[in-house]
């Protein structure tokens, strides 16, 4: 039985480590796509494609919170996903320096950082009222 649990248990972290590492595949597929050099942008157009970059991260956060949350506290588990989301968005920036027609943008990473601290908010607001819900 006990051989049952475990391997239940390592199915599951391989499967949140195999989401992780698709995620990040999707991400970088879209960073590699070549830029349209569209030079005059609508407000309408310059929202969708940002609100994108906080969707990503958000995302990647959560994906890197359910895999750490087995193995670490909470407090940890927040600066680690958050920490390695903010390295993944600086180095997914450099990686567009050299993709043509697109540019690394420190404004992009400090969007990417809004979909960090909105997933860290969201999923702190939600074990919160899960753990008010059971009293």
């Amino acid at each position: 039985m006990l051989n049952t649990v475990m391997a239940k248990i390592n199915v599951r972290s391989w499967l949140n480590w195999a989401g992780i590492v698709v995620w990040l595949a999707v991400i970088f597929y879209f960073s590699s796509l070549k830029g349209g050099g569209v030079a005059n942008y609508s407000v309408l157009y310059f929202l969708e494609r940002k609100s994108l970059h906080v969707i990503e991260y958000f995302i990647l956060t959560s994906l890197l919170y359910r895999a750490l949350i087995q193995n670490f506290s909470q407090a940890k588990v927040f600066i680690l996903a958050g920490a390695l989301s903010l390295l993944y968005a600086m180095t997914d920036e450099w990686h567009q320096t050299f993709v043509p027609g697109r540019e690394g943008l420190v404004r992009d990473v400090l969007i990417d950082l809004m979909g960090i601290v909105l997933a860290i908010i969201f999923i702190w607001s939600f074990k919160q009222w899960m753990s008010r819900k059971k009293q």
